[in-house]
């Protein structure tokens, strides 16, 4: 009985891992191609590092949300960084996560409303209205939600791009050369920083979600693995999305979603259920947003909680009038940064603990 409940366990914080990194960006494509297509082959080797870097970062923050008794799940910066360079991070995260659900909400409306015809207002209402039942639902219901809609975006994001693979395997095996006759948007201009930026992008709005999602955990094993496996299996589907689109890279580059275009190659069915993934992607990554900023001022389930995240909704609603790609140019950019500093900061945590010996204990204020 216990090891069917640990493997359910770890399946579930890898599904949840899994969806919390989706978000609308790998949904649409448009963060893979431009962070690893663009780059060519050499772009699956960024991959593979983006893989290790996540796995290991994933399961390290389960771990310490189980093993360390955190007041809320934002004091895991004053843990990792320090009191001043973490106090920073504890008082502008929750602000930046509020500015980030917003980009949701606004592409969520936008999404719809290109995809259905639906106003976009209304769009942004729905997803928000969602996101607010989820996070009020509580941390041990939100893991329910997520763990399963996670890996359904991913195989499918695997099934799209091995189809499109298939049907386009001479110009993969040409795509370098190919790469030199169009522009394809970089982020980044190295195929290694790329693999640290893109960890850096994920690991920002995943972190106090992760450690809240490993204090519910009833064992340390399911952790550790749920957060491998949640790693290796969420950049399995980029490496497919990835050699996807660079095989028929020449006709994707110039599509806003490329995902969206390959599923339609394959079929209008398929393109639908693509366009569903979408805005559920988009949702798996709103629900941690909201719930993140909540807990950083409450305890879940409080009536105060309760206060905060209607609150926050109904802003969100309002801030996500604003243009989803200004929102994007104005939020993205810092993801990365603070991403890297919270990936050097775990990376240190373990060499203190484990090749020095220093057993680094939180202290409650």
């Amino acid at each position: 009985m216990g090891g069917k409940s640990s493997i359910s366990e770890i399946i579930k914080f890898a599904g949840t891992y899994i969806s919390v990194c989706i978000g609308s960006g790998f949904a649409t494509g448009q963060e893979i191609m431009q962070f690893f297509s663009a780059h060519g082959i050499v772009s699956i080797l960024s991959n593979l590092i983006c893989m290790g870097l996540l796995a290991y970062c994933g399961s390290s923050l389960l771990e310490i949300g189980k093993t360390q008794k955190l007041r809320s799940s934002n004091d895991i910066f004053t843990y990792l960084c320090g009191n001043y360079i973490g106090g920073f991070f504890k008082l502008f995260m929750p602000i930046f996560f509020f500015c980030s659900f917003m980009v949701m909400i606004s592409g969520a409306g936008a999404s719809i409303n290109q995809y259905y015809g639906i106003d976009k207002q209304i769009g942004s209402i729905i997803i928000g209205l969602l996101a607010l039942v989820s996070v009020l639902m509580g941390m041990n219901k939100v893991i329910d939600i997520l763990g399963n809609i996670g890996p359904i975006i991913a195989i499918m994001s695997v099934g799209v791009g091995v189809v499109t693979i298939a049907r386009n395997y001479e110009s993969l095996c040409a795509v370098n050369q190919i790469l030199t006759t169009i522009d394809v948007t970089k982020p980044v201009d190295h195929w290694l920083t790329t693999s640290i930026i893109y960890t850096g992008l994920n690991l920002i709005i995943a972190t106090p979600f992760l450690v809240g999602v490993g204090s519910t955990a009833k064992k340390k094993s399911s952790c550790i693995w749920g957060g491998i496996i949640g790693g290796v299996l969420f950049m399995a589907a980029a490496i497919a999305l990835n050699l996807g689109i660079m095989s028929d890279i020449e006709n994707i580059y110039i599509t806003e979603i490329p995902t969206l275009y390959m599923a339609d190659k394959i079929g209008p069915i398929v393109g639908a259920m693509f366009s569903l993934m979408l805005i559920a992607g988009i949702y798996t990554t709103a629900v941690p947003l909201l719930w993140t900023v909540c807990t950083s001022y409450f305890k879940e389930k409080s009536s105060k909680f309760t206060g905060i995240a209607i609150f926050c909704t109904v802003l969100g609603i309002i801030g996500g009038r604003l243009p989803f790609a200004t929102l994007v140019k104005l939020i993205y950019p810092l993801s990365g940064m603070f991403g890297v500093i919270i990936l050097i900061s775990i990376f240190v945590n373990k060499i203190k603990n484990n090749v020095f010996g220093i057993n680094i204990k939180y202290k409650g204020l």
